[in-house]
């Protein structure tokens, strides 16, 4: 009977932590939280900025060219036979 008395506290103190962060602490505070735009609303306002037809880049962030082919060693491989 203990055991199901301090679950039954334990998910009352749950909801009542999330009832806290929900709605009192915005009341007094102020929002804390961002409001989330709606999906999809980035790409509304781009495409209605950009004509048909018109080609722009988006991601700028710098990627990795890998290893030149001529600055890099050729290693050659030999099989060796276990007989």
């Amino acid at each position: 009977m203990a055991i199901i008395r301090i679950l039954l506290i334990i998910v009352l103190v749950y909801y009542l932590i999330r009832f806290i962060d929900k709605y009192i602490v915005p009341a007094i505070f102020g929002s804390p939280k961002k409001k989330k735009a709606p999906p999809g609303k980035k790409e509304r306002e781009f495409r209605k900025s950009t004509r048909q037809g018109e080609v722009t880049i988006t991601d700028f962030k710098k990627r990795d060219k890998g290893i030149d082919s001529r600055e890099s060693d050729y290693i050659d491989f030999e099989e060796i036979d276990d007989k």
